[in-house]
């Protein structure tokens, strides 16, 4: 039977360091040195929040809800770097246990901005409160999101993709700290067969492949961790492609990436076509009809669909879509398996799922026939 294969990028294909680092570094120039336990980070992995653009900020107010409920302080400005230095400088005693809240995600809204609207966070003022969680995909409005890419890009890269000047100087924390997950022999046991693959991620990344138009403020950050793993010439559906294809329809692209189906319904064309564009056009007549126009035909009636994720995020998109596509007919049976870098947090959320798990790549493909 096909087999049509959806890998995620962070924690499947590369061991991301990077991001972590960055993550790091972005919160430190805003609380300060604290140490964020990795309890704190997996947690909200689990929960579905698999993006730092939200978790920067997701921290950073946890930090700041605990410090103002110990301590008033007057006069906080609604700026957040300059509220940063308010409270390290008034703050007296740091938080001993920091939390994120768990609150109800909603598809097709930002986790950071959730957090807002459902009132998280309420001992900081709204008004800094509202410039810390909303607008967590503009660089231009917000100061965690601008931040975090100077450290994932580095300050040369950031002033060449964005157009902007680097607000300070910074090697790329990806290009340091990221390393692949995989090698050669893995790479020959997914591609067996001639089964179809593409990475879907929420990692940023260029416009479709197919697409001429500028690159500006589209940070490759995707296709860097293709070219680290040696599979560059797969497609990839990531958030660069699901941000060009919003605007072309006047979308917000938090509508668009997993858990909605949409990621993975395009992934999933993309994969058997090897075209992005035609894949997220497809996947946009599904999102505005709600049935799959006959670009989909293109796709054996039969065959089965296997998702490779560290978190439950992909998964949710992947077994959506794939219901999508048995409601039209097609013959499609869904295998999800989770990787867990021995992560018990990871672990546990996979089995509260019923996704067979493994802490790596050789015990999944010796374990999941893949």
């Amino acid at each position: 039977m096909k087999k049509i294969i959806l890998l995620d990028i962070d924690g499947v294909l590369v061991q991301p360091g990077g991001y972590r680092a960055a993550l790091r570094a972005t919160v430190k120039r805003f609380i300060g040195d604290y140490l964020i336990e990795e309890d704190v980070i997996v947690s909200m992995e689990n929960h579905g929040i698999s993006s730092e653009w939200d978790m920067s900020p997701l921290i950073i107010a946890a930090y700041w809800d605990d410090v103002l409920a110990r301590q008033s302080m007057e006069n906080l400005s609604d700026n957040v770097s300059i509220a940063a230095k308010q409270i390290q400088n008034q703050r007296a005693n740091a938080p001993k246990n920091l939390s994120v809240p768990e609150f109800e995600l909603i598809v097709g809204q930002y986790p950071a901005e959730t957090a807002f609207h459902v009132g998280c966070f309420s001992s900081v003022p709204k008004a800094l409160r509202k410039s810390l969680l909303t607008g967590t995909r503009d660089v231009k409005k917000s100061m965690t999101m601008c931040t975090f890419q100077h450290f994932t890009l580095g300050s040369l890269h950031f002033e060449e993709t964005y157009n902007l000047p680097a607000e300070f100087e910074t090697e790329s924390l990806l290009l340091k700290y990221d390393h692949s997950n995989i090698d050669e022999n893995i790479r020959a046991a997914i591609s067996q067969g001639g089964n179809s693959i593409a990475a879907f991620t929420a990692r940023p990344s260029h416009p479709p492949r197919e697409v001429a138009e500028s690159t500006l403020g589209y940070a490759p950050e995707a296709e860097l961790a293709l070219e680290l793993v040696e599979m560059k010439d797969i497609p990839l559906i990531a958030f660069g492609k699901l941000e060009y294809i919003a605007a072309q329809h006047g979308l917000d692209p938090a509508t668009l990436v997993k858990p909605s189906p949409f990621q993975a319904l395009a992934g999933i064309l993309a994969a058997w076509t090897g075209e992005e564009l035609s894949a997220l056009m497809a996947a946009h007549d599904w999102h505005e009809t709600g049935k799959l126009n006959s670009r989909f035909g293109d796709l054996p009636k039969s065959f089965e669909l296997v998702v490779v994720e560290d978190t439950m995020g992909g998964i949710r998109s992947v077994r959506a879509a794939g219901e999508i596509l048995r409601k039209a007919g097609f013959d499609v049976t869904v295998h999800a398996l989770g990787l867990t870098s021995s992560i018990p947090a990871k672990a546990a959320a996979f089995e509260a799922a019923s996704v067979p798990h493994f802490e790596n790549w050789e015990s999944l493909i010796a374990g999941a026939g893949l």
